[in-house]
């Protein structure tokens, strides 16, 4: 019995940081997740479910311009953080190229949204809406999740983001009474995202002593060359996952998207144990390159991956009732379809994130991610050909999309004689 109880003390011990990383980073996640659904009843029960679409359809279109503007550095500058870690000289180079090159992506992003109101027939009248929902671009741009991450140092970030989201809460309910007031939403997250934003800089810039520097050309070019074949993967794999909104935006309605929405979140709500592990021990195989490792956490994440998506597709009514209500019940079958790529997504992220990049794999990563991307565009081709557009549909397309890139990763792992 002592010898177990040794054991068990010497595991945690070894694993101190990873244990503590996903605290931060359970923690962190659920705050990001379970503060804006609790006041999801309130806004749709406010503003209505179809303006509510409308804010949805924004934020949509604004996450591509945020994979732009993150440019894949949440991966490739969580690795180099995490190599250099103990030398402050090289981390002050990171740290001011990141923020430099996010910042020119930043204007670049502003000059696109421009072209794309002028263009698009659907976002005629909502140009201020539209403007005011790009404050998720700046946050991506002042809020370094990568640089605590990379020093395994999530307790900044936590107390940081649980502030600014709790800011977030207060003024939903104080300022939203009417429909009138949608364009207060993103109104509001921006304010959460610069208090977030200014708040952790200080701690970069200040406590912990990191200098900006302007960077020679030839620096910037090397991290913003590292970090294409991450942002190829990252712009591919969010034509799949927020394109969905788009089309149902374009084709269907508002009304459906916020049924797609409300199914979306509560898969999001299920994958985040898998993201906050994937996030935990993504530093530490980047360093150890541990294969015994990376398979016990696999069977531990399918497992669990398993379970959750279980219980939320037999409990998917319940779910659903209590945070959108039974005017949003509508949205079932799609959740019950989105919950099935949980343990899919488990897999994927196994065999893609945790072995192909850090084992030096990131071309081959991108291939994948963008062989995903074209076979989602096949299906949705397909799907348009023949007029069968609905969220049903559009959801399997989803899972279908998540298998095969599945398979793929496992087929190079295999390949490439990591995953024997």
């Amino acid at each position: 019995m002592l010898i177990t109880k040794n054991t068990i003390i010497e595991k945690l011990s070894n694993n101190k940081s990873i244990i503590q990383n996903f605290s931060y980073l359970s923690a962190l996640q659920l705050i990001n997740l379970l503060i804006p659904l609790a006041t999801y009843p309130y806004l749709i029960r406010v503003i209505g479910k179809e303006t509510f679409g409308t804010v949805v359809f924004a934020q949509a279109i604004v996450n591509y311009l945020v994979i732009l503007v993150g440019f894949g550095f949440n991966i490739s500058a969580t690795r180099f953080v995490s190599i250099y870690r103990d030398d402050k000289k090289k981390l002050s180079e990171i740290v001011s190229s990141v923020f430099v090159l996010k910042s020119l992506l930043l204007v670049i992003a502003f000059i696109i949204l421009s072209v794309l109101l002028f263009w698009i027939p659907r976002t005629r009248g909502y140009e201020i809406l539209f403007f005011v929902s790009m404050w998720a671009c700046v946050y991506e741009v002042i809020f370094p999740i990568w640089y605590y991450q990379g020093l395994e140092k999530m307790q900044y970030i936590t107390f940081i983001t649980l502030i600014s989201r709790l800011i977030f809460v207060f003024l939903i309910f104080v300022l939203i009474h009417q429909s009138s007031d949608f364009l207060l939403i993103p109104a509001i997250y921006g304010i959460g995202a610069i208090v977030a934003g200014a708040v952790s800089l200080y701690f970069i810039f200040v406590r912990h002593n990191i200098s900006f520097r302007w960077q020679k050309i030839s620096t910037l070019r090397y991290y913003f060359i590292d970090s294409v074949p991450i942002f190829i993967s990252s712009a591919s794999a969010s034509i799949y996952v927020n394109a969905n909104k788009i089309i149902t935006g374009t084709f269907l309605g508002m009304t459906e998207v916020a049924y797609y929405d409300l199914a979306e979140k509560i898969t999001t709500l299920l994958k985040q144990p898998l993201s906050i592990l994937n996030q935990s021990i993504f530093p530490k195989i980047s360093k150890e390159k541990n294969i015994i490792f990376i398979k016990k956490i696999f069977k531990l994440s399918l497992l669990g991956n398993t379970i959750l998506s279980t219980i939320a597709i037999l409990m998917s009514k319940y779910i659903i009732l209590f945070f959108g209500g039974r005017q949003m019940i509508d949205s079932q079958l799609t959740t019950c379809i989105l919950a099935t790529t949980v343990p899919v997504i488990a897999m994927n992220n196994i065999f893609a994130i945790q072995i192909l990049i850090p084992f030096g794999y990131t071309r081959t990563f991108s291939k994948i991610i963008a062989g995903g991307a074209f076979f989602y565009f096949i299906q949705v081709t397909c799907l348009y050909l023949i007029s069968c557009f609905s969220i049903i549909n559009i959801s399997i397309v989803t899972l279908f999309t998540e298998i095969f890139v599945t398979l793929a990763a496992y087929f190079y792992c295999k390949k490439y004689r990591i995953w024997h």
